[in-house]
């Protein structure tokens, strides 16, 4: 009996060791392949005529390999920048990663370049060397991956003035259904330029975002950008506390096909020369066609395919397209709602506008879009508030009285207010009704 546990346990023993020893071949394999697959599926459909991978060399060996893969960013209108990552990669299952001992398919260590003809110059032109770049990945056996990124602190100076930055850490974590979520940490950075008698503070920039699907430039996703604080004492002094944007992109919750964005822009304080100390900014953009968006990305794409063609024409296919693209934004509802709050002059104020464009199905051509259809599918409603006290301190006082006389103004309760509404072809200010022609 006991002689049978012992085989047992030594055929075990064998056969993880096989495993621990042949694994590593058999991953070499096919990690190149893998490698650049996997960088193909996190580039959108609409945008991959804007991308080219090419790769320059491959040495393969059992427990590790290296290979050097070449990405070429193409944007419209500009020079192609090209990204090349020299990888040194180690094959699992048994992985030394930077965080210690670890099960995957691959570790790699890339050491990454960008070749620009603006970069370069701007590059040649520096008198202080970059700052190293690290960037490290794991690839584990259910498909998902995990990037780091880290960009060591770098500081300078010199007669001219002085260069602080106290590095980045970003992070990736990419599921195996394509799904992901990115964070990124900048520190303190700061710049003095003596000659121009000007300095800036950032004190740093946090980012966090999250998509339910890489590949897909419709899917639900959100981010978040936060920044404590940015100040400078000259030329002009000023301090901005507490900025935050978040974005918000999902699905309609009324309407298949459709999707709905959202987006904040808030500052908490500003000290400043300029009257405001503090803003916010909610937009709303709802019944967002699916396959407008679709097609704005495939004539951007063909766009992009002429220009890489050297075509200097535009092809009869393109217009056509951009036609298609015209009719369906027109024919097609949108729904867009902001809402503006400011603090200035010592008094909160406060701007709404909703608008929704109700679409003109029976539209064909640009000689038969009717002006007046167009006034009657657009319904819009504007709303300002004012703190009268702080708008009387402001160079706007003088103003208030003519327009409160000629009726584009009301007060009430210590308020200067304005509402203005657009329905059914009639336009109506503070109830009052006035003619669209004097518009057209």
């Amino acid at each position: 009996m006991k002689s049978l546990a012992v085989k047992i346990l030594l055929t075990v023993a064998l056969l993880i060791f096989l495993a621990l020893t042949l694994m590593p071949k058999v991953i070499g394999a096919s990690i190149e392949r893998a490698a650049i697959d996997n960088m193909l599926a996190l580039i959108l459909p609409e945008a991959e005529s804007q991308f080219e991978i090419r790769r320059n060399e491959f040495s393969d060996g059992w427990f590790s390999s290296s290979t050097t893969i070449e990405f070429i960013f193409t944007p419209i209108g500009t020079d192609a920048i090209a990204l090349t990552m020299d990888f040194d990669i180690d094959h699992g299952p048994l992985l030394q990663t930077d965080d210690g001992l670890s099960i995957g398919l691959a570790y790699a260590v890339i050491q990454p370049s960008i070749h620009n003809y603006l970069f370069d110059t701007a590059i040649a032109e520096l008198s202080f060397p970059l700052p190293e770049i690290t960037l490290n990945v794991l690839a584990r056996f259910d498909q998902s991956m995990r990037v780091n990124i880290n960009v060591s602190a770098l500081n300078f100076s010199d007669a001219a003035g002085e260069f602080n930055f106290s590095g980045l850490d970003a992070n990736v974590e990419v599921a195996s259904d394509q799904s992901a979520y990115f964070s990124l940490q900048i520190g303190e950075l700061s710049a003095t330029e003596n000659t121009a008698n000007s300095n800036i503070l950032i004190s740093g920039i946090s980012v966090t975002s999250s998509a339910d699907q890489m590949n897909d430039i419709l899917a639900e996703s959100r981010a978040t950008l936060k920044i404590p604080l940015v100040s400078s004492t000259l030329p002009l002094p000023f301090s901005v506390l507490d900025i935050s944007i978040d974005y918000d992109l999902k699905a309609s919750s009324t309407k298949d096909n459709f999707s709905e964005l959202y987006q904040t822009i808030h500052v908490a304080s500003i000290e400043s020369e300029i009257p405001v100390s503090s803003f916010s900014w909610l937009t709303e953009v709802k019944q967002v066609n699916n396959d407008l968006l679709h097609d704005y990305y495939r004539l951007l794409s063909a766009l992009q395919n002429k220009i890489n063609a050297g075509a200097k024409t535009v092809p009869a296919d393109f217009t056509e397209l951009g036609q298609e693209l015209y009719f369906l934004a027109i024919q097609n509802p949108l729904e867009l709602n902001n809402q503006i709050e400011a603090n200035s002059y010592d008094g909160d104020h406060s701007v709404e506008l909703r608008a929704l464009w109700e679409g003109l199905s029976a539209s064909n051509t640009a000689e038969e879009l009717d002006i007046n259809a167009a006034v009657a599918a657009l319904n819009m409603t504007l709303d300002i508030s004012l703190d009268l006290e702080s708008i009387l301190r402001s160079p706007l006082a003088g103003v208030i009285e003519p327009y409160v006389q000629q009726g584009y103004l009301t007060i009430a309760n210590g308020r200067i207010l304005i509402e203005a509404n657009l329905q059914d072809s009639v336009l109506r200010v503070n109830g009052d009704e006035l003619p669209l022609d004097q518009f057209f």
